[in-house]
């Protein structure tokens, strides 16, 4: 009875393997012609340095005509000065860094440092505030709700650089009692 109960486990287990090589076979041998459902795209403006997200959000909070031209090009600005200022604040970050691990620390530098870190995020929260502002402007009060609650939920200017805190499936596993 065992010998018969292991000769069907695999075959019932080479029928499971055929049966999927068979469904990637044929997922492989699909025609070519035949549309494949895709997530919608968003149509690209005519300015192609534009960053593909600013084209979304725009879809996203409905914007058309010069009130979408308006919003795009603002945040295009937006994010053109705060991923230069985000660099600048990189490299500081790094000298400091660097400085601060040298065998002898150069106290000048590393306040000189410090103080254009503190400009750079400074720079970074008021184009935040900025962009904020000239973009309420422009929206209609859905718009704007819907804008605001995007905003809400990103994380402040200047502190992206960091590693970004773990979901609770990502946390690593706590030694168990056996494991020691």
């Amino acid at each position: 009875m065992r010998r018969w109960g292991l000769a069907l486990a695999l075959l019932l287990s080479l029928g499971v393997n055929v049966g999927i090589l068979a469904t990637l076979a044929v997922r492989h041998a699909a025609p070519p012609d035949r549309p494949r459902p895709e997530e919608p795209r968003p149509v690209p403006s005519d300015n192609t340095e534009e960053p593909l997200r600013v084209v979304r959000l725009a879809d996203r909070l409905g914007l058309e005509g010069e009130q979408r031209r308006r919003f795009v090009r603002l945040q295009g600005r937006f994010f053109a000065e705060t991923s230069r200022l985000r660099t600048e604040q990189a490299e500081t970050f790094r000298e400091l860094r660097r400085e601060l691990t040298a065998p002898e620390p150069d106290r000048r530098r590393i306040e000189e440092l410090t103080r254009a870190s503190a400009r750079t995020h400074l720079a970074l929260q008021q184009a935040m505030a900025g962009n904020v502002i000239a973009t309420r402007e422009i929206l209609d009060p859905e718009q704007e709700r819907l804008f605001l609650d995007i905003i809400s939920r990103l994380r402040p200017p200047g502190l992206d650089s960091g590693p970004r805190p773990r979901r609770p499936w990502q946390q690593p596993r706590r030694p168990r009692w056996n494991d020691r």
